[in-house]
């Protein structure tokens, strides 16, 4: 939503009563339509800029998470033939395997919300770069794994480091971004989740062919590679992404800054906030309390379940779909990073276009219950399916139907908050308790039922049985919130908000 002149006015006002106006900078008042006009145009060109810089570097970083976090299931099936995995080499079990992928979750859960606490409180682009350092360390340190202890201590230390990072890309965009606008670039954020398991697995099925070069495993070359790239991001992001509107001054001219804030300010979410707190005000009164305001929330419960169970579904994917591709059929290890990639690629074009299509029809319900249902019947098929290829065709309906629903829970739940600060306190309780479906993933399904195994018929009805769940709470959640709006029609308000939520 544009400020209209009248909001402009008060903007200019305010601003200049406050002393945070510069005396060159021009506070655009449209009187007329030409400067009108001129307001969209100068935002348009502004947002544009914003969007050139910030998300597809965030999007980059969001791609190495993934990668480093869920390379360890290539890691796993590398090398077969040659007994060179790292289950091979490192002396694993299944059982161990699955201990440690669940210790990186038992971490990152205990650590979200602290490190997203202690975003508001720094430069916010500084803290996501030092996420990315420590991690990329810890996983370059994974080459060196060489017994069960190793590998559950540097899976935990991943968790630790890594805590954060999603929920803090949503708060970050907060900064930014007006509400309406950021389900779309948090959309564009998580495609690189279901890109980094494709180029991951054309990653892995190049570095099987260096295994045993100069000394190394594959998997050990895949995990430094992995290490140093990640590095040299984390190195970079500390000059090239900007922290805050206010502070950018390299990125920004003055002109752009002021507009920047005026664009948060006239936002139909900072409306109702009736303070004259700027921005980053607020976020430094993002604390624990707020926290605790969150959690008597209803809405945020219910998106917990919403988020909790495709979370699920996709971390089984992001781990143990080489696993799965392996047991469909007799596979060598290139073959099985290789076939791994078609599914990825599948999720990550439906994720793209659905994603699209949801903020087309300022819609989340809808697109969130078919893409679940879709989801389950593709579990169906991979689970009951005989011949080898519709298998693995039920592997590519699941991939399609799982990796949307993720993007399109977070942005409601982001959509569904009246003001930034609440926005990234939620984000962030509902981010951590999901995170408990990828812990129960990791350490309970597929390679952690030894008996499931071939055919994983289990674990991926207790996957398809999670996301018909996220159908159901999608349903009560549209009924609660068109209740909502219906009480806001009436009385003009439900609590702070005076407008509709999205359905």
């Amino acid at each position: 939503m544009i400020p209209t002149s009248s909001e402009s006015a008060k903007i200019e006002l305010r601003q200049r009563s406050a002393g945070t106006t510069p005396e060159n900078v021009v506070i655009y008042d449209s009187t007329d339509e030409e400067g009108e006009q001129q307001d969209l145009d100068r935002d348009k060109k502004l947002l544009n800029k914003l969007d050139w810089r910030i998300v597809p570097w965030v999007f980059c970083l969001y791609f190495l998470s993934v990668e480093d976090r869920s390379n360890v299931g290539f890691a796993m099936t590398m090398n077969k033939d040659e007994g060179h995995t790292l289950m091979d080499t490192a002396g694993l079990t299944a059982q161990q395997n699955n201990i440690g992928l669940g210790l990186f979750y038992v971490a990152y859960i205990i650590f979200e919300v602290p490190s997203n606490l202690m975003m508001a409180h720094v430069n916010p682009a500084l803290w996501i770069a030092r996420i990315m350092i420590t991690w990329s360390i810890v996983t370059g340190c994974m080459a060196a794994i060489s017994k069960p202890w190793h590998f559950y201590l540097l899976r935990f230390l991943l968790g630790v480091f890594e805590a954060g990072f999603w929920p803090g890309i949503t708060f970050y965009n907060t900064l930014w971004y007006r509400p309406e606008e950021i389900s779309t670039r948090i959309g564009v954020t998580y495609l690189a989740g279901p890109a980094s398991g494709a180029v991951g697995g054309l990653i892995s099925a190049g570095v099987q062919l260096i295994d045993t070069k100069g000394g190394l495993y594959g998997w050990q070359w895949l995990f430094l590679i992995s290490g140093i790239v990640s590095l040299l991001f984390g190195l970079v992001t500390i000059i090239y992404l900007p922290s805050t509107p206010e502070k950018s001054t390299r990125f920004l001219n003055e002109d752009e800054r002021v507009r920047v804030k005026q664009r948060l300010e006239s936002s139909t979410q900072q409306q109702q906030v009736k303070s004259s707190e700027t921005v980053e005000e607020r976020n430094i009164k993002r604390d624990l309390k707020q926290v605790l305001g969150e959690l008597k929330d209803f809405k945020v419960w219910l998106f917990c379940v919403l988020y909790f169970t495709p979370v699920m579904a996709a971390t089984s994917l992001g781990y143990f779909l080489p696993k799965i591709v392996q047991q469909i059929g007799t596979f060598t290890s290139i073959q099985v990073s290789l076939m791994s990639i078609p599914p990825f690629v599948f999720g990550m074009i439906m994720v793209y276009v659905i994603t699209r299509l949801s903020d087309h029809y300022s819609t989340r319900s809808w697109f969130i219950i078919g893409a679940s249902c879709v989801s389950f019947v593709g579990f169906c098929i991979l689970s009951f399916a005989k011949p080898v290829g519709a298998r693995y065709f039920g592997l590519m309906v699941v991939a399609g139907g799982t990796y949307p629903t993720v993007p399109l829970s977070m942005a409601w739940t982001a959509n569904s908050k009246e003001d930034p600060v609440s926005v990234a306190s939620a984000t962030g309780i509902v981010s951590s308790v999901a995170n408990f479906g990828a812990l129960i993933c990791t350490f309970a399904l597929y390679s952690g039922w030894p008996s499931d195994a071939p055919r994983y018929i289990g674990s991926n009805m207790i996957n398809g049985a999670a996301m018909l769940l996220a159908a159901i709470s999608a349903a009560i959640l549209r009924i609660h919130l068109s209740k909502l709006n219906k009480q806001i029609e009436r009385d003009g308000r439900v609590g702070e908000r005076t407008y509709r939520y999205i359905l």
